[in-house]
């Protein structure tokens, strides 16, 4: 049985008709234009007290690399955060990064990458893969873990295929969290999902696809939608997804894939949860960040 707080803020996101909001395309919009507005979230008060922030450019985008007074270790998160690829980083993403920095003593990159629709992934990749080669030849790439939530996680695995693809150094670990890995949403098990969901639907995430993908170009190809991609010789992948979201399809699918070719992939389901729970206030993302904190350190 799920926890009550964990089943109150269900209540509460089903009562504020989130989903069906977002899935609407003109209110969708207003959310995305009150977005822009406000900017994407900074580093907190924590940061500014127990690490060293130095802030850079890439083409004219903000990465933040960030570092531990103390004390520190050789591990290194490439964190890509979630929001359809068209919204921006928020407070709970770096309430989970600070977490993650505190359980494991590593220092972090955290790209405020270009986002959808004003950019599409042609345009978003190259800053990405500047700032991890950045962050690969100071930290050493086989102490990076690239993980990222919902679509920072779609965004985690096709970085990670790409960096294969084009012979450059991998990273030690990969982390999925909810992991958006088909642009498309055409899974029929996502109409039952989406009964279940109440953050996401089909139709919302079908529109963020076509963002993300460019006008006039196949969602379904890669990286827009890594799972279609060849997944051996990657490095050792944690996947955390939640029975209630409608990407848990994705996760299901990746797993299928791995267990076809005999890849080992670490699936962790959060029975009844919804998408991104391990970033919640909830007794549930207690354990599953232990879990996170246990696979980096290892």
């Amino acid at each position: 049985m799920i926890s009550k707080r964990a089943r109150f803020i269900n209540f509460v996101l089903r009562l504020l008709k989130i989903q069906e909001r977002l899935a609407d395309y003109d209110t969708g919009m207003k959310f995305l234009a009150r977005d822009r507005k406000n900017g994407p979230a900074r580093p907190g008060r924590w940061f500014k007290k127990h690490s060293v922030i130095n802030e850079h450019r890439i083409d004219g985008h903000k990465i933040y690399e960030i570092e531990p007074k103390q004390p520190r270790s050789k591990h290194h998160i490439f964190y890509l955060h979630g929001g359809g690829y068209a919204f921006n980083i928020v407070v709970l993403h770096w309430a989970m990064i600070k977490k993650l920095m505190k359980g494991t003593g590593a220092s972090a990159t955290v790209p405020i990458y270009p986002l959808a629709p004003e950019h599409d992934w042609s345009q978003s990749y190259p800053v990405v893969m500047q700032a991890y080669e950045r962050a690969a030849a100071k930290y050493g790439a086989e102490n990076i873990t690239i993980m990222g939530d919902s679509a920072g996680g779609g965004y985690s695995l096709g970085l990670t295929q790409m960096l294969r693809d084009q012979g450059k150094p991998m990273p030690g670990k990969v982390i999925l969290l909810s992991p958006w890995l088909d642009a498309t949403a055409s899974d029929p098990f996502q109409l039952e999902l989406e009964k279940q969901d109440v953050l996401l639907s089909v139709q919302g995430a079908q529109t963020a696809g076509q963002f993300w993908a460019g006008e006039g170009n196949d969602p379904a190809s890669f990286p827009v939608s890594p799972l279609f991609a060849a997944i051996d010789h990657l490095p050792p992948i944690a996947l955390f997804a939640g029975s209630h979201d409608l990407l848990y399809a994705d996760a299901l699918r990746l797993e299928k894939k791995a267990d076809a070719q005999n890849i080992n992939i670490a699936l962790h389901v959060g029975e009844e949860m919804q998408h991104v729970w391990m970033l919640l206030p909830i007794r549930e993302a207690k354990l599953a960040q232990a879990q996170i904190i246990d696979f980096i350190s290892s």
